[in-house]
């Protein structure tokens, strides 16, 4: 027979040892650059699956931000005219160059799916992003957003603009303020594991896969959402 008393007193002392933190008991992360210097970041993983998931909707006239790599690669042969757009005024192989927040740089009606992955929390005037993305969709067209949840912040230039992290319940009101509530879908990607070794900068080599496949809305390492304009 179990003595509820000697459980009790071993389940106090069990509670009172510490927990082998290995690696990760130190001040500073084991990496400083998401984990590309390992192998491949474990955000990546999220907003790969992500797209693959919504690769049906990435067709005819696609955008994307810096390069047409994800839009090539999930929209494939559907993707009949891939363009792209970059905040440096210098960067000859893009077809818009500018700030996406202000009028004119993207054009109007023009994208049936626009990618922007890892680029909103960029932007200090999240809502007027939105707001031009939006307005460059064709009728019908849907904006596919990933950014930031739990996440440490660039070592790199990009950390000195380096604004928001954000939650689903942020990224829902955010976009639902501009396509309408019943026209967005959100989903978060990540658990407690995930999130502390996305943080320390390990990769997904590292840890496995498998660690990175239960989701827990609490520890949301990447927010998603597809958003479609409806006028």
């Amino acid at each position: 027979m179990i003595d509820p008393i000697a459980m009790a007193r071993r389940m106090k002392r069990m509670a009172k040892r510490r927990v082998g933190l290995g690696p990760f008991r130190s001040v500073h992360p084991i990496a400083n650059d998401f984990g590309y210097g390992r192998g491949t970041p474990i955000d990546r993983v999220y907003i790969e699956r992500f797209l693959d998931e919504h690769r049906h909707l990435i067709s005819g006239t696609t955008l994307e931000v810096g390069d047409d790599a994800y839009t090539a690669r999930f929209g494939g042969a559907c993707a009949t005219r891939r363009e792209t757009i970059h905040v440096d005024l210098a960067a000859s192989t893009a077809t818009y160059r500018g700030d996406m927040t202000q009028a004119g740089v993207l054009p109007k009606g023009r994208f049936d799916c626009a990618v922007i992955t890892q680029t909103l929390h960029l932007i200090y005037d999240m809502r007027l992003a939105v707001q031009q993305l939006r307005q460059s969709l064709a009728p019908a067209g849907t904006l596919l957003l990933t950014v930031p949840g739990i996440s440490p912040i660039a070592a790199d230039q990009w950390g000195e603009g380096w604004y928001w992290s954000l939650t689903p319940l942020s990224l829902a009101r955010l976009l639902g303020d501009e396509f309408g509530p019943d026209n967005i879908r959100i989903q978060s990607y990540g658990n407690a594991f995930a999130a502390t070794a996305f943080l320390q900068g390990v990769a997904v080599e590292d840890v496995g896969s498998h660690m990175l496949e239960h989701h827990d809305a609490r520890f949301p390492v990447i927010v998603a959402a597809a958003a479609t304009w409806q006028p």
